[in-house]
C-alpha cells in the first residue's frame, strides 16, 4: 500500500514540533516494516531537508522565513503536490489544522482520510480574537466536507458531533513498560513545547508561587525565553530549566519526578500523559476533555483550565498526601499497558487498507 499523508508538523519543526508529528512517525515507521510505502509532506523550517528513513519518505513544502509565511505557503504547494500526484498513492491522509486546512478532498480521486487531533473552538478567538473568525468556520464546517474521519480521543469524536469518525489514540513504545520503576524524586515535572497559551504554562508558572517544591520544564519551543522572563517577573527560584533532552533522559527525569503536569488550554491527546503513566507516575491534567482518561483511569486529577489557585492547590494536596500519590501511581501503568504503539498501528493499518480496497 502506498499512503500519503499532509501535515504540516515535524518532531524537528522549532515552532511546532509536538505529538501529532510523532504519532505520524511511530505509526508509520512500524507500517514501513510491514512493507508498506509512506511518503508524509510537512512544512519547511529553518534547516528542513527531504530524507528518507526505511520506507518513510519526507518531503518539506513551502518556506522556512517564518512561522506565518511557513504555515500557509505550506497549504498551497501540499495541495499543489497532491493534485500533480495524488493518483500515484492507494490512499491519502490529511492532518488537520485550520490554519493551512489543503482541501485533499477535491484533489485527488483516490480516497482521503482527514485526521483530526483536537478542536479549539470558541478558545481560537482567546488566541486571535476577531482575526480568528476565519479559522473558527474553517474548524467547524470543513470536516464535515469528508465522509472519512479519524480523531485522537473520543473527547475530540464529541466535539466534531460526526458519528462516522473513528478514534485511534496516541499511543506508547512499550519498552517504557519493561523498565524498571523507579523511586520517586523531589520534583515535579511539565514536558513539552514551550507554548505559554496553549500548554498553560502561564498558570503552572503562577500556580508556583504556592508551592514548595522544585519544577522542573523539559522542552523547547519560540516561548522559552518569555517564560524564563515569567520566572523571573515572579521571582520563582524553584523553576528549572532543563531544555531538549534525549529520550533517554526524559525517561529518566519522569520515572524520578513525584508528580507530573500537564495544564494545556488545547490538547489532542497527550502523549506525555501515557509515558508518565508508563513510568509510574500520578498526573495533574486540565480539565479539558481530551485529557479526561487520566482521571478515568485513576492515576491523574485534574483542576479548572486556567486557574493557577486550583492548579497549585492540586499539586500541593499529591504532594502532601503520599497515600493517594501511591494509590494513583500504582494505577497508571496497567492502565498505559492498552496504549502501545504496536497495537494501535495494527488497527489503523486494517482501517487503512479498508479505506483503500486493499
Amino acid at each position: 500500500m502506498k499512503i500519503l499523508h499532509l501535515i504540516y508538523d515535524h518532531m524537528s519543526n522549532p515552532w511546532v514540533g509536538g505529538g501529532g508529528a510523532v504519532r505520524v512517525y511511530e505509526l508509520y515507521r512500524r507500517l514501513s516494516e510491514k512493507g508498506h510505502e509512506i511518503t508524509i509532506i510537512s512544512g519547511m523550517y529553518p534547516g528542513s531537508s527531504a530524507y528518507k528513513e526505511g520506507g518513510i519518505e519526507y518531503k518539506f513544502l513551502g518556506t522556512d522565513r517564518n512561522y506565518i509565511l511557513s504555515t500557509f505557503s505550506y497549504a498551497f504547494h501540499a495541495g499543489r503536490f497532491l493534485k500533480r500526484h495524488g493518483d500515484e498513492f492507494d490512499i491519502v491522509v490529511e492532518d488537520f489544522a485550520p490554519w493551512n486546512p489543503v482541501f485533499s478532498r477535491f484533489l485527488t480521486k483516490k480516497p482521503v482520510i482527514l485526521h483530526v487531533n483536537h478542536k479549539e473552538g470558541w478558545g481560537i478567538f482567546k488566541r486571535w480574537w476577531f482575526l480568528g473568525l476565519p479559522f473558527f468556520l474553517i474548524e467547524a464546517f470543513y470536516p464535515r466536507l469528508f465522509s472519512r474521519i479519524t480523531a485522537l480521543s473520543e473527547g475530540t469524536k464529541k466535539k466534531l458531533g460526526l458519528s462516522h469518525t473513528v478514534v485511534f489514540p496516541a499511543g506508547i513504545n512499550s519498552n517504557l513498560l519493561m523498565s524498571e520503576l523507579s523511586e520517586e524524586g523531589d520534583y515535579i515535572l511539565y514536558i513539552g513545547r514551550l507554548h505559554i497559551k496553549n500548554k498553560g504554562l502561564d498558570s503552572l508558572f503562577d500556580a508556583m508561587k504556592g508551592v514548595d517544591t522544585l519544577l522542573f520544564v523539559v522542552g523547547r519551543g519560540r516561548d522559552e525565553q518569555r517564560l524564563k522572563e515569567l520566572a523571573q517577573r515572579l521571582k520563582l527560584k524553584n523553576v528549572v530549566f532543563r531544555g531538549f533532552l534525549s529520550e533517554e533522559e526524559k525517561i529518566d527525569v519522569l520515572r524520578a519526578a513525584k508528580v507530573f503536569v500537564l495544564p494545556s488550554r488545547f490538547e489532542g491527546w497527550g502523549i506525555v500523559v501515557l509515558e508518565a503513566a508508563a513510568c509510574g507516575r500520578p498526573v495533574i491534567v486540565s480539565d479539558i476533555p481530551e485529557l479526561s482518561f487520566a482521571i478515568q483511569g485513576g492515576f491523574g486529577i485534574s483542576f479548572k483550565t486556567g486557574s493557577s489557585k486550583d492548579l497549585a492547590q492540586k499539586i500541593n494536596l499529591l504532594l502532601k498526601d503520599d497515600v493517594l500519590r501511591h494509590r494513583m501511581a500504582d494505577k497508571a501503568r496497567p492502565y498505559a499497558k492498552d496504549y502501545t504503539w504496536d497495537n494501535i498501528s495494527k488497527g489503523y493499518e486494517r482501517f487503512l487498507m479498508d479505506v483503500a480496497g486493499l
